[in-house]
């Protein structure tokens, strides 16, 4: 296990930051609570720093803002992000990304293994999956394979307890969604998370290298992850097929436009453009070697990167080269959203961020 967080963090610095936090969390948190089969079973503690706290994610449910973060921590806003509160976690570890399909129902993924739901714009939550589940769930389907690699493979994953993350999901209504994560961990749900499926058969990542971000285009569900891992399903996420990557390094984020193509970023300010379902690539200039943390599409067409260094960069019309907004309080961005009344909304390292900065207003589920 040494090795594969090992290989986690090398893969991604700041997450990395952020995994060993969540370790120092359970392992200090395992002395004084119960856990069932290796996962706390604590909620989330009520902190006045939870404001201020490392924020990976924010999304928008309707006239709401939700952030998730550190310890488990959810902050929601009802004011665009003049003030957030803080509401109650059934778990306390990372969380790292949210998303709303409308303005009520909307899900969270993270460390453990962990997916969260929400049916009330993000003040009440519930467990769905966590990484003991999710083990198990891998090794009943290896064994109906009946394949020996497979069943020892995903009896590892049992043995080495809930410790793997995940890092991305994408609802596409109600009832259907996808999950991936660390280690090539991937599973799909048809009613809503009451139940999943491994799809990790149907991926082909042989080495179990991260899967960082799913993205649906169109009919096309698109997944990406280091070493140029690079995917397209045109069925529902039945099968994947590899497609050839730009950039032989990690992708962090992938992101859909009005236009129909895609945007994948990452590593070192790396960023590229596909307007034929990722069959051909075309390399953005986005001016610095900073590495590409979120992304945000905006009505107008025109598409928002952040990046680590604090930067939020604009893609507008046809352009390739980025323009640079201007962010009175740059900082460690993480993620972006936009508020109803038109600002950004910025997580990040130190909590949140907003500016008022004239875009258009997005669809609110990005």
């Amino acid at each position: 296990m040494r090795t594969q967080t090992s290989r986690f963090i090398s893969s991604h610095p700041f997450k990395a930051l952020l995994l060993s936090a969540s370790i120092v969390t359970v392992l200090f948190s395992t002395a004084v609570m119960a856990q069932t089969d290796g996962l706390p079973v604590q909620p989330s503690i009520t902190s006045a720093m939870a404001t201020h706290s490392v924020m990976l994610s924010v999304a928008r449910a309707g006239q709401r803002l939700v952030a998730v973060g550190e310890r488990g921590f959810i902050i929601v806003s009802d004011d665009n992000g003049d003030t957030w509160k803080q509401v109650s976690s059934p778990v306390s570890v990372t969380l790292v990304k949210v998303r709303f399909i409308d303005d009520g129902e909307g899900w969270a993924v993270g460390h453990a293994g962990v997916v969260l739901h929400t049916r009330d714009g993000g003040l009440t939550w519930s467990k769905q999956l966590d990484g003991v589940q999710a083990a198990d769930i891998e090794l009943q389907e290896a064994k109906r394979s009946d394949d020996a690699q497979k069943i020892a493979q995903a009896q590892q994953l049992v043995d080495d307890g809930p410790d793997k993350p995940l890092l991305d999901l994408f609802f596409l209504d109600a009832k259907n969604g996808w999950v991936v994560g660390a280690y090539g961990l991937a599973f799909v749900t048809h009613d809503g998370g009451l139940s999943w499926q491994s799809i990790r058969s149907r991926i082909d990542n042989p080495s179990g290298l991260h899967l960082y971000a799913i993205e649906r285009v169109g009919a096309d569900l698109f997944v990406a992850g280091e070493q140029g891992t690079l995917l397209r399903s045109s069925n529902e996420g039945q099968t994947f097929e590899s497609l050839a990557s730009p950039y032989e390094g990690t992708t962090f984020g992938l992101q859909a436009t009005h236009s129909g193509s895609i945007l994948a970023f990452g590593l070192r300010g790396k960023a590229f453009e596909s307007r034929d379902r990722g069959d051909t690539w075309q390399r953005l200039d986005t001016l610095q070697p900073v590495t590409l943390t979120s992304g945000l599409r905006l009505d107008d067409g025109s598409v928002l990167l952040a990046d680590e260094s604090g930067r939020v960069l604009r893609f507008a019309n046809d352009d390739t080269k980025a323009a640079v907004l201007q962010i009175t309080q740059p900082g460690y961005f993480t993620g972006i959203a936009q508020a109803a009344n038109g600002n950004l909304i910025i997580s990040s390292a130190r909590g949140m961020l907003s500016s008022a900065i004239a875009v258009d207003s997005p669809e609110h589920n990005q």
